[in-house]
């Protein structure tokens, strides 16, 4: 097969521009690699989102004071936690908070580049080295510089982890230990997040495509792993399945409390529609895929193929209709994906290079112009530009489909790299929103920013004990020790407007932080999340017997932060 593209790729004649043809690679691809790299330094330009600094801030906050990571409650499983953990363990003590972020960007960066290490020899023996290559940098890449609100949220761990069950089931020589090392890595997809568990079968789907024997082995080996996992949490963490049956009954739209409804399915569609112009390649994975159906050789079962396509579309998507929030990052496998079957179809499907080009350059420029109109017009206007990127993918798909045999000359990979990096690296410019029309559609990508903490931290002093009532990103800004593990109280929050939480044990618990930590000299309160005045008595009681909040006593804190001192 490498011979076979080696020679369609130089099949043309050269009359007249061989010499400067040949000068004009090593210039290709130096520029790509340039692009590359800017992309990836765009991509350090932003802070990591708030869910992300909400995990670190609570991991890092309750471990100081005497929580472990095992027992800490950040609403995400203990495997997001270790990880979350080791990359704050990365970060020095008195960083500046570029520095936190950068360090974390850089640590997350290097697993992304480890696990396209593990593709690429993966795809190396299963495809060639040159497609593994194309494809584990494109994976990478998108991994990399997906939109911020993506990176680092338990649903890119399990897109990371999916890519890397691929890589790891394919890459060993030795069956047992693909099926092991797959096997682990697709359970990796369910540990970090329950309701990432499709992830685990599209890896398991992607590696059937190649190599059906290693693919039924790592499904037993994950399946295996995961009862093991299971009844192990049960035994040794009981809290984890406590907080995850509570968790779960949080979600009040997640179809499995009221099943299938139209209302969801359009909020999915809505959702496919937004993460498609934050991340236009998705647009032109169905070209893709079809260019990668219609190679298949003659004499042999299309369906197949088409089967497996059109089924991987489906666990990428299932994450989020199931989740029923349909948040951003609950599609954070989408981008992924489509880099991948885009990076493929461009290295076997020579004849389809040119239009999966085409298509791409129209896309990119499509959604760098909306992605810079006002959030008003953006929210008003998602279904015309849903259905516009819709009949844009359906075009692309049909050209690509139609041009499959066509004496052409290819286009050079260099191009085909500066055309995935522009498909995928708009959401993490300048001024790029994190939604198009969804939830945090107005807000955009920031930089690091925390005025006032520093000076706060120095006012009470960097080492005494709080109770925080806030989101846990202002644990991460200020980074007082607790003593309770839920510092980010979500329990008690939850409780001041679902009133059924009151009534659960996760609630119960999340009390005696106010009555059993004695140590905390203040409060720091958020009024914009917490409302007191809609919270319970007994919650109320505590707090005013605890803690005077009273406007002369009130202690000089940023805005929208209230910090009240322990009453004497």
């Amino acid at each position: 097969m490498t011979t076979q593209i080696h020679v369609l790729d130089h099949a043309a004649p050269r009359t007249g521009s061989g010499p400067s043809r040949s000068r004009l690679r090593p210039v290709g691809w130096i520029a790509a690699a340039l692009a590359a790299v800017a992309a990836i330094g765009m991509s350090l330009w932003s802070a990591l989102n708030n869910d992300v600094t909400y995990a670190l801030g609570g991991i890092a906050t309750a471990g100081r004071g005497g929580v472990s990571v095992w027992d800490v409650f950040i609403a995400r499983p203990v495997a997001y936690r270790l990880l979350m953990a080791f990359l704050d363990a990365l970060v020095p003590d008195g960083a500046s908070l570029s520095t936190a972020h950068l360090i974390t960007h850089l640590g997350a960066d290097l697993l992304v580049a480890g696990v396209a290490v593990v593709v690429f020899l993966g795809l190396r023996r299963s495809l060639n080295a040159r497609a593994g290559a194309l494809v584990a940098a494109a994976t990478g890449l998108a991994l990399i510089v997906s939109p911020p609100w993506h990176f680092l949220e338990p649903d890119w761990v399990a897109a990371l982890v999916a890519a890397l069950a691929v890589g790891a089931a394919l890459a060993p020589r030795r069956l047992w230990l693909g099926a092991l090392l797959g096997g682990f890595a697709a359970f990796l997809a369910i540990a970090v997040k329950l309701a990432t568990f499709p992830l685990s079968a599209l890896a398991l789907l992607l590696v059937f495509a190649l190599d059906r024997r290693r693919a039924a082995w790592a499904a037993g080996t994950m399946l295996g792993l995961t009862v093991i996992w299971y009844f192990a949490t049960r035994h040794f963490l009981p809290w984890e399945t406590l907080w995850l049956a509570d968790q779960a009954n949080l979600v009040a739209n997640s179809p499995i409390h009221h099943g299938i409804r139209w209302h969801d399915i359009h909020r999915l569609l809505v959702g496919l529609g937004d993460v498609t112009v934050l991340s236009p390649v998705v647009a032109v994975a169905p070209a893709a895929a079809a260019a990668l159906v219609r190679r298949v050789e003659p004499g042999r079962p299309r369906w197949i193929a088409t089967a497996i396509a059109v089924a991987a579309a489906g666990p990428a998507l299932a994450s989020a209709y199931g989740q029923g929030e349909f948040f951003m990052y609950h599609f954070a496998a989408v981008p992924v994906l489509a880099a991948g079957v885009w990076a493929t179809a461009f290295a076997l499907c020579p004849a389809a290079r040119m239009p999966l080009l085409v298509s791409t350059a129209v896309v990119a420029v499509a959604s760098f112009v909306l992605l810079r109109r006002p959030p008003e017009w953006r929210h008003d206007n998602v279904t015309a530009v849903t259905l516009a990127f819709a009949a844009a993918a359906v075009l692309a798909a049909v050209v690509t489909w139609r041009n499959h045999g066509r004496a052409a000359r290819p286009a050079p990979t260099a191009a085909g790299v500066f055309a995935l990096i522009a498909a995928t690296v708009l959401a993490t410019l300048p001024n790029a929103p994190l939604a198009f029309s969804g939830y945090n559609y107005a807000l955009g990508v920031e930089r690091p920013n925390g005025t006032g903490y520093a000076a706060l931290r120095e006012r009470i002093g960097p080492d005494t004990p709080v109770i925080y009532l806030s989101f846990g990103s202002i644990n991460y800004l200020l980074g007082n020790p607790t003593q309770c593990r839920y510092p980010s109280p979500q329990w008690l929050q939850r409780g001041t407007y679902v009133r059924p939480v009151r009534s659960t044990r996760s609630y119960a618990d999340n009390f005696r932080c106010l009555t059993d930590d004695r140590q905390a000299r203040y409060l720091v309160w958020q009024p914009s999340w917490f409302s007191q005045t809609k919270s319970s008595a007994e919650v109320r009681t505590v707090l005013y017997n605890r803690f005077d909040c009273s406007l002369p006593a009130r202690i000089p804190a940023p805005k929208g932060l209230v910090v009240c001192p322990a009453r004497t």
